[in-house]
């Protein structure tokens, strides 16, 4: 059993942390946590206009006053996907965000978890380009943790069902 795991963050730059997570999980359920910058152990303060204006539009404020604290976040990935092998969506920055997030908490993830063209070639068989040509065409990019891991999610069923 598998789940998709997808992040949204204040930036590209090693300055950057998650600001939302999402999940798909087999069924193509999803969920979406935003994260409270101020809750982290660590000094969380780099903000990137442009993504916020042309990305995930989500403001640092909104984060603050409707995210949820770093802890309560990685538990409820733990509890949830703890029973899945966790799929990343393919960027090599969600396994940077994914690291910050848990790092902040003092936590470590409970679950396995596979990049998505490394899961696919070991488990299906099946080359990264063949998910691509699946995923891109259908891949409307709202920027949005849950609807592009729920996007992710179909196109993955579709190559491996």
């Amino acid at each position: 059993m598998w789940a998709i795991l997808n992040f949204e963050a204040s930036g590209l730059s090693d300055q950057s942390y998650p600001i939302e997570v999402g999940y798909a999980l087999p069924d193509a359920e999803g969920y979406s946590l935003l994260i409270n910058p101020l809750s982290s152990a660590t000094q969380w303060s780099y903000w990137d206009d442009f993504a916020e204006q042309q990305l995930h539009h989500r403001s640092r404020q909104e984060l603050i006053t409707k995210g949820l604290n770093v802890g309560d976040v990685c538990q409820h990935l733990n509890q949830v996907l703890g029973h899945y092998e966790v799929v990343l969506c393919g960027s090599q920055w969600d396994l940077f965000w994914l690291g910050r997030l848990y790092q902040a908490a003092h936590m470590r993830p409970s679950f396995l978890l596979l990049e998505v063209g490394q899961w696919l070639k070991q488990n299906n068989g099946i080359e990264r380009e063949c998910f691509k040509s699946v995923f891109e065409p259908r891949f409307d990019v709202k920027n949005r943790a849950m609807s592009n891991a729920q996007q992710m999610q179909v196109a993955i069923s579709q190559l491996v069902e």
